[in-house]
């Protein structure tokens, strides 16, 4: 039977699994641990990873190309029967006149027995291959290179995928603070408006009004959670979490002032000209195509390599075989292989490496060209939002006092309901311009970072 202790302990147990297991599905989540998440369970980044892991074992695989090949062979034949050779009678060619007559002038006979082994050992060193085996490798190593390139590249997208979606559900969550407050202040306006229509001040219209404007606001302030719960589910499904999960963010607006804001948009597009990640695998891939003319090209070389083989060689009648039964054999040469007619293949595969060079040579122009444009927009973007908040937050302390001088006003009876209800609409529409405004600086200042490849250091 279970004692006190025992069962407390189980007890103990239970609980302790129960808040390991709760605690994996609840996540609280800032921008930088989302961000960090992110880069350890997003499926395309671990896609990249696996992709540069392949390249770096492409790097060892291509020294194959120049390095000495050793391989160990061993074959066993059984003669069913053994073929007869015709032969010259050298016997009675030696004896002259002195041989039978009747002595043939030709004998069969046959080599070997019904049972032979050999086994041994081979090496082949390419000694001259056109230049085919150092373009291999360095074809190879620019494919690595490319390959980081296109994995901090990844990284960088991710980086701003993710602080898009962060500050998406940042906006909802705000946006329904202010619609739960634009719905406070229409239910504050309905009180006063009731009281006021008790005493006989205020009309019964004014009174429907202000009913109407709390009605209309409630499905908004409903719109604006179902919206933080949609950005929340994205949010998930970027992190890689389970559909489960329990997700909450804490973080805040706030306008930083960015020191990008000092550069010009040359300055701009000269950095991202020199730390965007893809012309950088651009470069490494125009390696690879200019290594792969110079492969094609060793085709219409003559290739040179040097062969040695170590082997033994043993023949019985059954298979008793040892080891006095086999001589040894040893010999080494050398192999001159001159292309001389290949259907055609060799030429077109130059003129195929040949296309290949000068198209990722238009790619490449064609892609810092987009860089440029990309910058541009950016640049434009960022200008304007910050424009934009510096507008937002001047028009929002406008429309809060403009709201207490209605307020004031009406209960004074020198102004109409209309003119506090306008006040209020336009003291909400100025709170989303607010936030708003913040979010499209945040986003865009994170942008122009990604544009120009210094997503960087800046979370």
């Amino acid at each position: 039977m279970m004692n006190a202790s025992t069962f407390f302990t189980f007890l103990l147990c239970i609980f302790i699994f129960t808040q390991a297991v709760y605690g994996q599905s609840q996540f609280h989540l800032t921008l930088e641990s989302s961000v960090n998440l992110a880069l350890q369970q997003n499926p395309d980044f671990k896609i990249a990873e696996k992709e540069l892991a392949k390249a770096k074992a492409d790097v060892l695989g291509s020294y194959s190309g120049i390095l000495p090949q050793l391989d160990l062979y061993a074959n066993y034949q059984h003669n069913w029967k053994i073929q007869e050779t015709t032969i010259p009678n050298f016997i009675k060619t030696m004896l002259g006149p002195a041989a039978d007559p009747t002595m043939p002038d030709y004998v069969k006979i046959s080599f070997g027995l019904e049972n032979s082994l050999v086994y041994g050992a081979t090496v082949v060193q390419p000694l001259f291959l056109g230049g085919a085996g150092l373009a291999g490798i360095y074809a190879a190593k620019a494919g690595k290179k490319s390959m980081e390139q296109n994995v901090e590249a990844t990284r960088q997208q991710l980086i701003y995928r993710t602080t898009n979606v962060f500050y998406t559900c940042l906006l909802a969550q705000e946006l329904i603070d202010v619609q739960e407050e634009a719905l406070a202040q229409a239910e504050a306006n309905l009180i006063v408006v009731r009281k006021k229509y008790e005493v006989g001040i205020a009309s019964g219209f004014d009174k429907m009004r202000a009913e109407v404007e709390v009605a209309n606001l409630q499905p908004e302030v409903i719109t604006a959670r179902n919206n933080y719960q949609v950005a929340l589910t994205q949010l998930k499904a970027l992190l890689g979490l389970n559909r489960d999960a329990e997700i909450e963010i804490s973080g805040e607006f706030n306008f930083v002032e960015d020191e990008y804001q000092d550069y010009t948009l040359t300055d701009l597009q000269n950095t991202a000209s020199q730390n965007r990640p893809e012309l950088w695998s651009l470069a490494e891939q125009r390696k690879i195509t200019r290594n792969g003319v110079v492969i094609a090209r060793s085709n219409f070389f003559p290739k040179l390599f040097f062969t040695t083989d170590y082997s033994y060689l043993g023949m019985r009648q059954d298979l008793s075989f040892r080891q006095r039964d086999f001589s040894v054999g040893f010999y080494s040469g050398l192999r001159l292989q001159i292309p001389i007619f290949h259907g055609f293949q060799s030429t077109q595969q130059y003129q195929k490496a040949k296309l290949d060079d000068k198209i990722l040579s238009d790619s490449e122009k064609q892609a810092r060209d987009g860089v440029a444009a990309e910058v541009e927009v950016a640049y434009h973007k960022f200008r304007e939002a910050v424009e934009k908040y510096f507008s937002a937050r001047e028009t929002i302390e406008l429309a809060q006092e403009a709201l207490r001088l209605a307020n004031l006003m009406y209960e004074e009876g020198t102004n109409t309901q209309l003119d506090v209800l306008v006040s209020q609409l336009a003291l909400t529409q100025a709170r989303m311009n607010f936030v708003s405004s913040l979010y499209q600086y945040e986003i865009s200042r994170y942008r122009l970072r990604k544009v120009t490849g210094t997503l960087e250091g800046i979370i």
